[in-house]
């Protein structure tokens, strides 16, 4: 099972995706794919900073798809999340890898339920040991755990 990064959810609400990471998605049965809710604030406060026009509102439309095909499986940074959080953030610093608050918490998130995280940026968290990681711009082996 796959929790997908802002990366992730970006590309597949463009005019245009990758092929390779809608076929990766489309490979999935929806059941095993994951939003954190992290994204979804992502995705709304970008949205929010743009300009009226047609591109905030294509977007607005493709944020209200994803964000209902998701709703039942949008997962929070919850009290056992933030746990894993702290051991991320922690880990982070004494690796030398600055994290985003963000990433981390998504990556808290997605230890915290045993899910692989899908992502493009994988250099991101690879350092994290216990984090399993799926590029579906690369990666077109990766199967639901």
């Amino acid at each position: 099972m796959f929790l997908l990064d802002i990366n992730v959810v970006s590309e597949w609400m463009k005019p245009s995706p990758d092929q390779r990471v809608i076929e990766w998605l489309d490979a999935q049965p929806a059941k095993h794919l994951y939003f954190p809710a992290v994204v979804k604030a992502e995705i709304e406060s970008g949205i929010a900073l743009l300009p009226d026009g047609k591109r905030k509102a294509g977007l607005q439309r493709a944020a209200q798809v994803v964000i209902q095909e998701f709703s039942s499986r949008c997962l929070p940074l919850d009290c056992a999340a933030t746990v894993a959080y702290a051991k991320i953030r922690s880990q982070s610093k004494i690796a030398g890898r600055p994290m985003s608050v963000e990433d981390a918490q998504i990556a808290a998130i997605a230890s915290e339920n045993s899910l692989a995280l899908v992502t493009r940026n994988v250099a991101d968290f690879d350092f994290l040991a216990d984090l399993r990681l799926v590029n579906p711009w690369q990666d077109d082996r990766a199967q639901p755990s």
